[in-house]
């Protein structure tokens, strides 16, 4: 038997040693936690089993737990008790990447001084941020400051003597339902947190604790452990306070005693604490334990159980059967615990060699290289990466990347300026044309310019124009009208023309520069800690915006060059004239009346003539057309529209023609200048061999020193590294203890 127990308290031993490095945060490792809501008798079921008083006499405020206790109980020829603070979490609840063990106070040998002790160690708890020893002779009583309500931190009490039971467990802080005045309402839902946190793991044998004095559904630690099946697998229930069960009550108590009624895979049991008169006796823990025996054996129900059920009273069978499940627990885990930390352990210390700090001889030298690299992959941008040449590249958001997206700007642009377009009508504004023949002469115009119908001036009648030119003549010989009535037709659409530009660059400055910080984020991803991201980032900036501001200079050139007619593309602009004016003319004329006569002309066809009417008529017009061929005139049936009749009106239609031709040489002019000014003087500009990106960039600091500061890793990094090593740490402790257990 003697056996037995050393290999119990040797497994025990082992689990308090394994506890104690940490490692709980990092496996799941055995244990037991006792939970109950609040003032359900847990802190006096503690007593019973450990000897350590929490309300020694009558007067005593019984602890209220408000962090976790970590009890620790063996047995010993002396009794003693030692505390000590555990620390895993900051104020705020946050990992602390190093577990802080702290002795707290001597150790005590008088139980009776325990309580004190306990409340002293509680308030160091829930002030984190003071010096722990000050609250040894109760001066934090006097230091300013709000303590925590609760905390994850541990008090932790290892209790021996002779007649102390092998166990280890936790005790957490009651559930509690409500708040008093002043409280905070989130407590409630911390605490229970707190307690499932814990309840969580495989490996935790749940201690329900259960007031025999409140009714079983208004506890809510019980609903939280009963409504899980897989909790009720390892749970043991304990009913406290049987002394004060209500005359006839007994009975639903003894059905959850014997399983009928809210059944465990370990069973219930009964323990019986010191009552006020005990209490105003000052009893000794030897003597309540004695006490309770005697209430089991001589006060009914419980005397009148049969021999099985007894055993499952009183709180030394609870000690003796809790230590069972947990030895047994531990026993069977502990292979598979030493594989996981040398597991773990091997894995942690592969990812620490993984982010070794670099050792870095040249820094000058590594820097330069950086920005060198990041200059010649802007410049394969700026010249254009196909997906042929780069199909991987991260900072490409199109299939071409950069000047894809660029491309498509322009062609926005280049369809806004051509909006523009004066929007004519070759038919008087009193003219009655409904919609349907609008749309059909409209589509007959645009057979030469999709532009015509469409844009953003407004519409001009032929007759309106006309008008415009007699009121714009002073001293012009008859049949001749002033430039600057074509001058005023002009400038209506290139007036726009400004914030078209404006607009175009400001998109095409708005995708380089997305662009080139998803570049630069990407290229110096490992070096934003160390500032040599924000200070390329800064220069780039910088560059950017001195080519911005000599870009602006330039399509503000442009657009005032735009503001004076001017053009040497005669050749264009004849043929476009002529075009556009037959155009006109044929409209014009099919609403005077001449619309079959015009009708035939547009649809005549010389192989089939005779299918058109007069065959005579049209025989004179193919020997016309020949003729004319013979000297090296090429002419279509439709142009023989022009030698129509004039009137009053003609040469409104010949201003409009002439407008709308400049228009279609400026337009085009002006749509591929901008872009021109803007590749040249923005985009390859930014990196520009003489004075560009390269050259910025090497006028920053590149001294040792602030080389050295720029390649500073990532505080991601340093951050991670620290956790490992603490990690590591932890793991290497628990590696050397259970090696030390395996080795006897």
């Amino acid at each position: 038997m003697g056996e037995y127990f050393q290999k119990r308290r040797d497994l025990l031993n082992i689990l308090k040693s394994l506890h104690s490095t940490g490692i709980q945060n990092e496996l799941d490792l055995p244990q037991i936690v006792v939970i109950g809501s609040q003032s359900v008798g847990k802190s006096s079921l503690i007593e019973s089993m450990s000897g350590v008083l929490t309300c020694a006499h009558s007067n005593a405020i019984y602890l209220h737990t408000r962090c976790p206790m970590e009890c620790r109980l063996q047995y010993g020829k002396v009794w003693s008790c030692k505390i000590s603070l555990r620390f895993h979490v900051d104020r705020t609840g946050q990992p602390l990447t190093q577990i802080r063990n702290i002795p707290f106070g001597p150790a005590l040998y008088n139980a009776e001084d325990v309580e004190k002790m306990l409340r002293r160690a509680q308030r160091a708890i829930l002030r984190p941020d003071l010096d722990p020893s000050i609250f040894g002779d109760d001066s934090d009583l006097h230091v300013f400051g709000v303590p925590l309500t609760f905390s994850r931190n541990c008090v932790c009490i290892q209790v021996t003597g002779p007649n102390v039971p092998d166990l280890y467990f936790y005790d957490l802080p009651g559930i509690i339902a409500n708040v008093g005045d002043g409280g905070n309402v989130a407590d409630i839902k911390l605490v229970e947190d707190l307690a499932k946190s814990y309840i969580k793991k495989p490996n935790c044998i749940v201690l329900l604790v259960i007031s025999c004095e409140t009714d079983f559904e208004n506890q809510g630690a019980g609903r939280l452990v009963l409504k899980d099946p897989a909790l009720r697998q390892r749970t043991i229930g304990v009913l406290t306070k049987v002394d004060r069960i209500e005359f006839g009550g007994a009975s639903k108590w003894l059905r959850m005693l014997r399983g009928e009624d809210q059944p465990l895979m370990h069973g219930w049991y009964c323990v019986k604490q010191r009552d006020m008169g005990q209490l105003q006796e000052g009893i000794t823990w030897e003597e309540a334990k004695s006490y309770e025996m005697e209430f089991f054996q001589t006060t009914a129900p419980w005397a009148d159980l049969n021999r099985v059920e007894q055993q499952r009273l009183g709180s030394q069978k609870l000690a003796d059967r809790l230590g069972t499940i947990l030895s047994n627990l531990v026993s069977k885990e502990l292979p598979g615990i030493r594989k996981k930390v040398n597991a773990e352990l091997d894995k942690v210390s592969e990812r620490l060699k993984a982010l070794a700090p670099p050792q870095i001889a040249d820094p000058r030298r590594v820097v330069i290289t950086l920005l060198r690299d990041f200059t010649k992959k802007l410049s394969k941008h700026i010249e254009g990466l196909p997906p042929v040449i780069n199909p991987s590249d991260p900072t490409d958001t199109t299939s071409t990347g950069l000047l894809y997206n660029l491309n498509e700007a322009y062609d926005r642009f280049r369809e806004k300026v051509h909006e523009t377009a004066p929007q004519f009508r070759p038919w008087s504004s009193t003219a009655n044309v409904d919609s349907q023949t609008e749309k059909r002469m409209l589509d007959s115009a645009r057979q030469d310019d999709d532009a015509v119908g469409l844009g953003t001036t407004n519409s001009l009648h032929v007759d309106e124009v006309m008008d415009l030119a007699k009121r714009s003549r002073t001293r012009e010989l008859p049949g001749n009208y002033p430039f600057a009535v074509k001058e005023k037709l002009i400038l209506e659409s290139a007036i726009q023309w400004s914030a078209l530009a404006h607009d175009c660059f400001a998109e095409v400055k708005d995708i380089t520069v997305k662009h080139i910080i998803r570049l630069i984020s990407h290229h110096f991803k490992g070096y934003d800690h160390g500032g040599l991201q924000e200070a390329v980032s800064k220069i780039t900036s910088e560059q950017i915006l001195k080519c911005a501001a000599a870009t602006v200079q330039k399509i503000d050139g442009l657009v005032q060059g735009e503001c004076d007619p001017y053009t040497q593309n005669e050749e264009y602009f004849f043929a476009y004239k002529a075009r556009i004016l037959t155009r006109y003319k044929v409209i014009h004329q099919e609403l005077q009346g001449k619309a079959d006569l015009v009708t035939a002309l547009q649809a005549y066809n010389s192989s089939n003539s005779s299918s058109t009417g007069n065959s005579n008529q049209w025989s004179y017009l193919n020997n016309a057309i020949s003729n004319l061929a013979n000297f090296g005139i090429t002419i279509k049936a439709e142009d023989f529209v022009m030698l129509l009749p004039q009137h009053d009106l003609t040469p409104a239609l010949d201003i409009m023609a002439e407008v709308r031709a400049y228009f279609q040489v400026a337009y085009k002019r002006f749509g591929d200048n901008v872009p021109k000014v803007i590749d040249a003087d923005f985009i390859r500009a930014i990196d520009r061999i003489d004075d560009g990106l390269d050259v910025a960039l090497m006028s920053m600091d590149l001294s040792t020193e602030k080389c050295l500061e720029y390649l500073q890793e990532p505080r991601t990094v340093i951050l991670e590294r620290t956790k490992l090593a603490g990690k590591k740490q932890r793991l290497e402790a628990a590696q050397s203890q259970l090696e030390q257990y395996y080795r006897g």
